[in-house]
């Protein structure tokens, strides 16, 4: 075998190797921006479900009620980014988890368990697609 052909054969099965890695690392991205949207929307309809809620009651959580509406918008714009693939969407990862973040604890304050399980699994998410995306 000359020293082209094994060249040639040894290319061919490194880049292989590196198509099938990198079909792999595309596979795992593409889960994780499918999960990062889902647990983004889920937390937008709880927390604007919960601040809907709490004003129906007359409670006077002001703060908790403007921090529940905060978050919500910056899941929907945050999924709505990689929905569309924005060549921005990397940018709202860290404030989305970090305002997601603050409402799981105000939700927890106020004894709203199902919104502070919500934000948390969407800052999660966040953060996850934060180390991905550089």
């Amino acid at each position: 075998m000359s020293c082209n052909v094994r060249f040639a054969a040894s290319y061919e099965r490194k880049r292989r190797q590196s198509m099938s890695q990198q079909s792999s690392d595309e596979s795992m991205l593409s889960n994780q921006m499918a999960d990062c949207i889902q647990d983004c929307l889920n937390s937008h309809a709880v927390c604007l479900d919960t601040a809907m809620s709490l004003l129906q009651k007359g409670h006077t959580y002001a703060d908790p009620v403007r921090i529940l509406l905060d978050c919500s918008e910056l899941c929907a714009t945050n999924a709505h980014f990689l929905i569309r693939n924005s060549p921005v969407y990397g940018s709202l990862f860290q404030p989305c988890a970090q305002v997601c973040t603050h409402c799981a604890e105000v939700c927890d304050e106020i004894g709203e368990n199902d919104c502070a399980n919500a934000c948390r699994a969407s800052a999660t998410s966040c953060e996850q697609m934060a180390k991905l995306i550089p």
